[in-house]
C-alpha cells in the first residue's frame, strides 16, 4: 500500500460528519500537526497500537509514543507541534486489519476556534 498523508478535517460549529480512511499501510503514513488538532483513530474488532514519532529534545532522540488500543474502541490521539514538530508526523500501526474506511479507519481533525 501507498503511504498516505492525512488531511486536516475542520467540522463547522454545526458540526459534521468525519469521513474515516484506511491507513496506506502499517508504516509510512503522516498527520499534520498543531494546536487542537488530533489523529481520530475507530478502530473494528482487531486490537491495534498507534505509533507517533515526537522530536528530538536537545539533540537526544525521544522514546516513540506508542498507543494501544483496544478492539472496537475509537480513540482521539492529540498532536501537538509542541511534542511533535511543526509540519508532520511520522504515523504507524500495528495492525490495520479493521482500519478499512468507512465506519472504521482514520481521520485528523481540529476542533474549531482553536
Amino acid at each position: 500500500m501507498a503511504a498516505t498523508l492525512y488531511t486536516l478535517t475542520s467540522p463547522p460549529h454545526a458540526g459534521a460528519a468525519v469521513t474515516l480512511i484506511a491507513p496506506g499501510g502499517t508504516s509510512g503514513d503522516t498527520a499534520p500537526t498543531g494546536s487542537g488538532i488530533a489523529l481520530l483513530v475507530v478502530n473494528g474488532a482487531t486490537p491495534t497500537t498507534v505509533t507517533l514519532v515526537p522530536l528530538t529534545f536537545d539533540g537526544l532522540v525521544v522514546t516513540t509514543r506508542s498507543v494501544v488500543i483496544a478492539a472496537s474502541t475509537p480513540t482521539l490521539i492529540p498532536l501537538p507541534a509542541s511534542v511533535y514538530g511543526t509540519g508532520t508526523v511520522a504515523v504507524g500501526y500495528g495492525n490495520v486489519t479493521t482500519l478499512t474506511g468507512g465506519a472504521t479507519g482514520v481521520a485528523v481533525i481540529t476542533i474549531p476556534g482553536n
